[in-house]
C-alpha cells in the first residue's frame, strides 16, 4: 500500500524514536537531514512519524481553559485607567 509516495509505515524502534527527537530538537524540520541519520528511512516517513506522535501529545496533554476570565471588582472601565497607562 502506498499512501502520498511513502511505504506504509513501519514501526520505529526506541532507538530511532530517540534519535528523531535528539535530532528535531538540534535541527527542527530538517527531515531530510534527519532520515540521513536513520537507515531504510526517508524523509517523509520520519516527517509523517513526528507530525502522528504531536498529535498523540496534544490529544494527551489537552488542557481545557475558561472562555473567558473574570475581572477583579476592583477593575473599571473608564478613562482614567489608559491615562495612567501612558
Amino acid at each position: 500500500m502506498e499512501e502520498d509516495g511513502v511505504q506504509e509505515m513501519r514501526d520505529m524502534s526506541p532507538e530511532e524514536e530517540d534519535l528523531i527527537r535528539r535530532l528535531h530538537r538540534l535541527l527542527g524540520d530538517r527531515w531530510e537531514i534527519i532520515a540521513g541519520r536513520l537507515p531504510n528511512r526517508t524523509a517523509k516517513e520520519v516527517e509523517k512519524y513526528w507530525k502522528m506522535k504531536e498529535i498523540e501529545k496534544f490529544k494527551t496533554n489537552k488542557i481545557y481553559k475558561p472562555i473567558c476570565n473574570r475581572l477583579s471588582p476592583s477593575f473599571k472601565f473608564s478613562e482614567d485607567n489608559k491615562k495612567q497607562e501612558l
